[in-house]
């Protein structure tokens, strides 16, 4: 089961029917690995946490992901006051703009990848 598939589907603004298309699979088949009915082969799993930049345990759920927000950020992000458009961001804006930093930053380091390539 990849427990965390979806979530890093989601976090980088995908459907099931991209993601599909960028491991050249059929749409059903994301969606029964997400749900757990079935599993990818061992290759298959490793291209899709290269894609992702993340392990193959973090994949399956055997470990956290490792946050790549530089400190001064982070810090800026939980414990000072941010005003969007003239309001307060709550702790759950400021959540959200984390996983917004780190999709991002995910992509860059990608996008670099492949231009070494």
């Amino acid at each position: 089961m990849l427990l965390n598939l979806s979530q890093l589907r989601k976090d980088r603004n995908l459907s099931q029917a991209e993601l599909a298309k960028i491991f050249s699979v059929n749409q059903n088949t994301i969606s029964r690995w997400e749900k757990g009915d079935r599993s990818p082969d061992p290759e298959q799993l490793k291209t899709i946490a290269q894609y992702f930049g993340v392990s193959v345990d973090y994949i399956i759920g055997n470990e956290e992901p490792k946050k790549k927000i530089p400190k001064d950020l982070k810090k800026l992000l939980d414990e000072e006051e941010i005003a969007l458009n003239g309001r307060l961001m709550t702790a759950e804006d400021k959540e959200k703009l984390k996983r917004i930093i780190e999709a991002a930053y995910w992509d860059a380091k990608e996008m670099n990848k492949h231009k070494k390539d």
